[in-house]
């Protein structure tokens, strides 16, 4: 092929200045199998918070929890189990196999709802409410003097399961501070924000009864000046806010906003504490509970997540105020986390490469055979990744459907605008990092599916979790190579997840020729796609018992596959490899072609910052701001420690690993 002769006539380029930055973040660079690289390809989104903590915050602690919350091992994780010591409060409320079922009617009947949000919600014509929904909000509102704790597996109607008890309460409080914020909403991203904010639109639509009842998000990467003087002209009763930005507005407004909320609401609570949001949500409640006018316990915490682990029990012990926390649990330990209408498969190749292939062959018979009427959802393990292969399918399929591109490096009000436009699209593809994986409602997708391992071995499940929603069906495809297979073990030991559809992929020569011919990319371009990959991976050998000899070799000879000659490795120099502790080492040499250069030229240029945080062998821009464009809220990352007040209850700051978010 041209391509390739033209791309054999190349200079390899240098790209070991490239892989140095992506794998400068770790303390300790060996290639011992146990070293973890917490770069680029990061995986667990840890410590996104402060890591500096001011000791002024005991005056705002809690006293109604003593000591730390424990859970049971990962193995054992379906059930929760709280600390009788730290919870001796906790009322559990169990669940029951045969109890009667809750409509709105029997509400709106038990007085429990007003008509007028019965009204509201009724025109929505939904079927009935879900599990979560029954369980939830009677409780809610039966007592003003219990915190609430809420179990449910992601797609189960959680978001109206806190909005109808909101509503209801600001229906009951119609009268008292009309134009004071009443609830705040609290979510781990600007996304997920905004489509809680959509969903109260929903209510007000169905019913302008209750638009006096208004609403304004506060997120990341919008304008705080725009925002306050929404506030100003609204003075909402509810306000849904990204952590960051919240805490920005209530340094400088909570005497103006703030005296007088009721409700405090933590969405996704277990992926607020993951992207480390800790400290932001301890510091949140101790400023609300201060300056609430009428007392420090007034406001009542509802508190729903998919997970209840240590760090989520912990959270509850410094954030909730009553005196008594109802535990409403509505997962059933005896099912898979999974949702059961998703029919899962795994496709298997001998390369890692092949999976492209394996997915652009499949999405092009499914187009096929849905004449066109095809939605479906495709994650990729890193931005630039994502970014290549969102270019790939629109060379493919742009005639034939949408394809979008969405990740953390693209700009919030575009990244609001795709989707708007792919929750109204009744066909396309959308390519994205874990950033899509939680909280994201995009009705009828037929398929979600995944190249490569997720970030985390939960958001597999949350993956998956964006088809087969609101009582639909829809179906999961991953497509991953042979050396990947231990994440399939990982994901049935430690979820109960069985992939039982499990396939063997072997590409054709004409699917081959084709996908390549679709890659415009330049060598140095998929070098850093490479890179990124392959620290994406390094950081997950251990929690997925991947062997580093086998997977990371096998994820660098992408770049000779899609360059066309498999033979094609990486350029590095042997001094870099130094560096990494991998001279030696077999895998660096099956990884790497190493050269030796005895001085600088024109192919060892300076080493500097492009926008996904990696070293660029290209170019001579100084990126200073790298760290801004992040999936979740960029405030963590933008503000200094030294002006922060923080709630916390400890300072234990090795609580959460420091990562990078460029997978996102």
């Amino acid at each position: 092929m041209l391509t390739s002769i033209l791309i054999k006539g190349r200079t390899p380029v240098l790209a070991s200045r490239n892989l140095l930055a992506a794998l400068s973040n770790c303390n300790h660079i060996t290639w011992a199998v146990s070293r973890r690289l917490y770069n680029d390809g990061s995986r667990d989104q840890r410590n996104f918070g402060r890591n500096q903590r001011n000791n002024n915050s005991n005056r705002y602690r809690n006293s109604r929890f003593n000591s730390r919350p424990r859970t049971r091992s990962r193995e054992d994780d379906d059930e929760v189990h709280f600390d009788k010591t730290t919870f001796s409060k906790l009322i559990h409320v169990p669940k029951e196999d045969n109890s009667k079922e809750v409509t709105l009617d029997s509400l709106l009947e038990e007085g429990v709802l007003d008509k007028e949000i019965h009204k509201a919600i009724t025109r929505m014509e939904f079927p009935g409410l879900t599990p979560v929904q029954q369980k939830t909000i009677k409780p809610i509102l039966s007592s003003e003097d219990h915190d609430v704790i809420a179990r449910a597996k992601t797609g189960t109607g959680k978001t109206f399961a806190f909005l109808i008890p909101i509503f209801q309460h600001l229906i009951n409080t119609k009268f008292d501070s009309q134009y004071m914020v009443k609830a705040v909403i609290v979510a781990p991203t600007r996304d997920l924000a905004l489509q809680i904010e959509a969903e109260v639109k929903k209510i007000h639509d169905m019913n302008y009864g209750l638009k006096k009842y208004a609403c304004v998000s506060l997120v990341g990467g919008t304008d705080f000046r725009a925002a306050m003087n929404k506030m100003n002209k609204l003075r909402p009763n509810i306000v849904i806010a990204t952590p960051g930005r919240l805490i920005d507005v209530l340094e400088k407004y909570s005497n103006k906003f703030f005296r007088f909320v009721d409700y405090k609401v933590l969405d996704e609570a277990d992926r607020l504490l993951e992207i480390g949001f800790r400290d932001d949500l301890e510091t949140i409640s101790g400023i609300l509970n201060e300056k609430n006018s009428k007392s420090a316990d007034n406001i009542k915490t509802l508190l729903f997540s998919a997970t209840l682990d240590d760090k989520v029990q912990k959270l509850a012990n410094n954030i909730m105020n009553k005196k008594e926390c109802l535990f409403l649990d509505t997962v059933d330990k005896n099912e898979p986390e999974a949702h059961e209408r998703i029919d899962q498969s795994v496709v298997i190749s001998e390369k890692f490469a092949n999976s492209i292939f394996a997915a652009v062959e499949h999405i092009k018979k499914q187009i096929k055979e849905r004449d066109s009427n095809y939605k479906a959802i495709i994650f990729a393990p890193t931005v630039k990744f994502t970014s290549f292969l969102c270019s790939i399918l629109k060379n493919e399929f742009k005639k034939d459907l949408p394809i979008l591109e969405f990740h953390g490096k693209i700009t919030q009000n575009k990244r609001t605008s795709l989707v708007k436009r792919f929750k109204k699209d009744e066909s396309g593809i959308l390519v994205c990092t874990d950033v899509g994986a939680r909280g994201m409602d995009f009705p009828n997708v037929h398929e979600v599916l995944q190249i490569g391992v997720p970030s985390e071995l939960a958001n597999y499940i949350h993956r998956i979790g964006r088809t087969a929603r609101s009582g639909k069906e829809g179906s999961s495809v991953l497509f991953i190579c042979k050396d990947e297979l231990p994440f399939v073990r990982e994901l049935e030991d430690a979820k109960n997840i069985v992939i039982a559809k499990q396939e063997k992929y072997e590409p054709s020569e004409e699917i081959k020729s084709e996908v390549l011919e679709a890659v415009t990319e330049e060598p140095e371009d998929i070098s850093d796609i490479v890179i990124s990959l392959i620290s994406s991976y390094r950081s997950c050998i251990k929690e997925y018992r991947f062997s580093e000899r086998r997977i990371l070799p096998e994820i660098a000879s992408t770049y000779g596959v899609l360059l066309n000659d498999p033979q094609l490795k990486i350029p590095v120099s042997r001094r870099f490899l130094d560096k990494l502790g991998l001279s030696r080492s077999p895998i660096g040499k099956a990884m790497f072609e190493i050269r030796d250069y005895s001085s600088r030229d024109g192919n060892d240029k300076s080493y500097d910052y492009d926008d996904d945080s990696e070293i660029s062998f290209r170019g001579n821009k100084n990126y200073n701001n790298r760290s801004q464009n992040r999936d979740y809220d960029d405030e963590p990352f933008r503000r200094s420690n030294n002006n922060r007040r923080s709630f916390s209850r400890s300072n234990d700051k090795n609580n959460y690993s420091s990562r990078n978010s460029n997978i996102y």
